[in-house]
């Protein structure tokens, strides 16, 4: 992360300030106010974590998927109580993506779902979006399924059972 000394000072003070306010983190923001300091690069790439960043093309891409997921519950309220016993309901939940790895992801879900108020239909259960596993490649998969089907908004269960195996 390139800083320049102006930068730098202001940051320091910004951690010098948090750890006053949040007594119970102030190891953490010492630390992070001698690395912000004296310039220590390699522990400086710390700091971009935190500044985290979606290009617009990621956020349309989680919206997408939320959206995906919003059609396919829909569609299974139209379905017939017979019809509806061909679906796994379990998985017209949004479980969200995986903290570890997909941290950013989980984020902007938060916002979205928090901040934005959109989709609050969506229950954050005890794991508040976080899949605890990596689904951004099996929600890509099922979006490109879902695309093709021809009402996107009225599936019936077959084309929902093909969206969930994609």
């Amino acid at each position: 992360m390139e800083m320049t000394n102006a930068q730098r000072l202001i940051l320091s003070n910004q951690y010098s300030l948090m750890s006053q306010m949040d007594p119970e983190n102030a190891a953490k923001y010492k630390r992070l106010q001698t690395i912000v300091e004296r310039g220590y690069e390699l522990q400086m790439s710390e700091l971009n974590k935190d500044f985290g960043r979606l290009s617009e093309a990621e956020c349309r891409e989680v919206i997408d998927t939320m959206e995906m997921y919003h059609a396919m519950q829909e569609s299974n309220k139209m379905l017939t109580e017979e019809e509806r016993k061909d679906v796994d309901q379990r998985r017209l939940i949004f479980l969200g993506f995986d903290a570890a790895s997909e941290a950013q992801l989980v984020n902007y879900v938060r916002f979205l779902t928090d901040s934005e108020g959109l989709y609050s239909q969506f229950e954050k259960a005890e794991h508040n979006f976080n899949s605890q596993m990596p689904m951004q490649e099996k929600y890509r998969r099922m979006l490109t399924t879902w695309r093709n089907c021809p009402r996107q908004y009225h599936l019936c269960a077959n084309e929902l059972k093909q969206i969930f195996n994609a």
